[in-house]
């Protein structure tokens, strides 16, 4: 039993350096392991050590430190491959960025949050940061405030958490069919998000388009954004087979 907890703290420990990587943290080191971990720099070694054995990691001499690996590619394939909502809307989710000229993204219902599974940045973007596998609450921004609202359960008591939005902002969203916010209070940026549905007419996924305030306006998000990401949702539904 003892054996079991230990090689169960383990791996939570050796996933838990994968989860150190972000925007701001492209290399790890030992020592930044083990304090995140709070272990020994000999134990936060060895999890290093299994990770690079499954290419999961690799060293990298420029930058002093581990980096992910290549043996990810295979696991982001297959998880991707599961959803055929991203194949359907690859292209159609640049058409919007080129329609538009600003970001677009499908994203996907994962229990209680969504999930961005591609990603068409605007041309205007100069430091890109890229959406896709990351995860919000679905009471976050207009994606997954949109795919909430279509949920069965949405307007029986979920609870959205403080400062999610409400019953009645949820029943808007349904009757709309659309949610459009300038500006999102979660990204600043002017958003709006529309449902797309499968051949059984359920909301599967989200698209959604934003830009920052001093490209679109309230005006702008209404006339011009907001009828594109509805065309581009109706799009990919047709290619999931909605009726």
């Amino acid at each position: 039993m003892h054996t079991t907890s230990n090689g169960s703290q383990a791996v939570d420990r050796a996933l838990g350096l994968l989860d150190l990587f972000d925007d701001q943290r492209e290399a790890l080191t030992i020592a930044v392991a083990a304090a995140a971990l709070g272990v020994h720099r000999s134990t936060a070694s060895r999890l290093l050590a299994a990770l690079v054995r499954r290419r999961l990691l690799t060293y990298d001499q420029r930058l002093q430190g581990y980096v992910l690996g290549l043996g990810l590619l295979p696991l982001a394939g297959r998880v991707l491959a599961r959803y055929p909502v991203r194949s359907a809307a690859t292209e159609i989710v640049r058409d919007l960025r080129d329609e538009t000229g600003e970001t677009a993204w499908i994203g996907v219902p994962a229990e209680d949050e969504v999930v961005f599974v591609d990603q068409a940045s605007s041309p205007h973007v100069h430091v890109n940061v890229d959406w896709v596998g990351r995860s919000q609450p679905l009471a976050a921004g207009v994606t997954g405030t949109l795919l909430l609202a279509f949920r069965p359960d949405a307007l029986a008591g979920l609870p959205t958490g403080a400062g999610g939005p409400s019953a009645r902002e949820l029943e808007r969203v349904r009757q709309e069919g659309f949610l459009a916010r300038a500006p999102d209070p979660v990204s600043g940026h002017a958003a709006v998000a529309g449902p797309v549905r499968d051949h059984r007419g359920e909301v599967v996924a989200a698209v959604s388009v934003s830009g920052p305030s001093h490209r679109v306006d309230a005006r702008r998000l209404r006339e011009e954004l907001t009828p594109a990401a509805l065309r581009a949702a109706s799009r990919i539904s047709e290619r999931l087979g909605a009726g």
